[in-house]
């Protein structure tokens, strides 16, 4: 028998707010997370594009990452286990110390060996790996490199990170699909639930992208040719389905959802956010870097989800899209929208809080699974902001400039990354 799946609590590290609710009051405002870059020993000059949307005022120990703890661990472990201990607390489980002086802890009435964690991550710890490859090519010296820099480093470690705070013993995943490895790390963590496998699953994705010392991060996204260029106006630089849109505004954090199975939330007194009735995962299998643009398998993974979940695509009131800005991806979306749901795609809100939050890698699909969540519960889509010329190709309705109060019992939340990785999830009222 399979399981009925809760999101019963979440937590977000953004560009625009750190915590729920100042990234939602922030979303449904339209407030954009841009801003000019600067560096104290670097030229910016040769870069295309000099703007970003980076995580601002983080402090990891008010954010339950005490000091014993950040200092060995990357930004990107940071970024998800802030993230995490929020989605646990917001579910309402008391967190108790189990050794507080190793950092470990466990949530009352849940069973070690029933909670899994699925966290992904789409670059992994490049902060620390810039520092440290740095001071060795420059001293050459051990003592120009932190001891724990491997681990500090590898894309397993937000996912340990998160497992060891709460002790949690069942599956333990890293999950790496690019831009869509959050969409996929709950999707897998949605399974183990729905199998009987875990009574609870924490599931999400991080990324930290703009702290690394020598922006190489930035350099690199850079050299693809993918970003914005609209240095002089950051907050409008981020453009999603507008005409004069010229690619994502780089970004970075965190969005973390704790899935229960329904039955044990309701024995316990828990309140959901919405049910995750679907997911669906294929792959291009034609780019690393391009998207195809017939856009086949985005279409096949909204239907896949749609099927998984039993639910007739009429029924679907808002896609949260994945609109990261550059003319292609986007519109190939709204083609695969357009063929998932024919005539009813006129009635769906279509929006992307990357206008607001820029692109934070692989931590996309996840903040828009928080996105969706709230937006079930409030009864509020957010705006895509920006969209002031309407690519004559992108044609449907994106919520443009003003959040909308809308009665969501449906929500697709769509996620495409480097590689052709493709994944959508389906979020229903509970």
């Amino acid at each position: 028998m399979r399981n009925e799946v809760w999101i019963t609590g979440v937590g977000i590290v953004s560009s625009i707010g750190i915590g729920v609710p100042a990234f939602w009051e922030a979303a449904r405002s339209g407030r954009s997370g841009g801003r000019a870059l600067s560096h104290p020993n670097l030229d910016l000059a040769e870069l295309r594009t000099r703007i970003a949307a980076p995580v601002v005022g983080f402090e990891p120990a008010a954010w339950h990452v005490p000091p014993r703890e950040s200092r060995v661990l990357d930004p990107v472990s940071q970024f998800a286990l802030a993230a995490a201990h929020e989605a646990v607390l917001d579910a309402g489980f008391v967190i108790e110390p189990v050794n507080p002086r190793k950092g470990y802890h466990r949530l009352e009435g849940v069973a070690s060996e029933r909670m899994s964690v699925n966290i992904g991550t789409g670059i992994g710890g490049l902060a620390t790996m810039v520092a440290n490859v740095s001071g060795w090519l420059a001293h050459h010296r051990r003592t120009a490199c932190k001891r724990y820099a491997v681990p500090m480093i590898i894309p397993n470690a937000p996912a340990a990170a998160v497992a060891i705070r709460f002790q949690a013993k069942g599956p333990c995943r890293a999950i790496n699909g690019a831009c869509a490895s959050g969409s996929m790390a709950i999707g897998e963590g949605v399974r183990e639930v729905a199998r009987g496998e875990a009574d609870v699953a924490v599931c999400g994705a991080a990324d930290a992208i703009l702290g690394d010392p020598e922006l190489f991060g930035l350099m690199g996204f850079d050299l693809l040719k993918t970003m914005t260029r609209r240095n002089d106006e950051p907050t409008r630089a981020s453009r999603p389905f507008d005409r004069d849109r010229d690619g994502y505004l780089l970004s970075e954090g965190a969005g973390v959802v704790v899935l229960e199975r329904a039955a044990f939330a309701r024995a316990r007194g828990a309140r959901p956010y919405a049910r995750v009735a679907g997911y669906g995962a294929t792959c291009d299998a034609r780019s690393i870097l391009q998207i195809d643009p017939e856009g086949v398998q985005v279409a096949r993974a909204m239907q896949n989800a749609l099927q998984d979940g039993d639910l007739d695509p009429s029924a679907v009131d808002h896609v949260a899209a994945h609109g990261i800005a550059t003319v292609e991806n986007d519109r190939v979306e709204t083609r695969a929208v357009r063929t998932v749901f024919g005539s009813h795609a006129e009635q769906i809100a279509v929006s992307s809080i990357k206008s607001m939050t820029g692109h934070p890698v692989g931590a996309a699909g996840a903040m828009g699974t928080v996105a969706a969540a709230l937006a079930i519960r409030d009864a509020v889509v957010p705006p895509t902001i920006n969209l002031e010329h309407p690519d004559p190709e992108c044609d449907l309705d994106y919520v443009p400039g003003v959040a909308r109060r809308l009665e969501v019992r449906a929500a697709l939340v769509n996620a495409f990354g480097f590689g052709g990785h493709n994944a959508c999830l389906l979020l229903t009222s509970p």
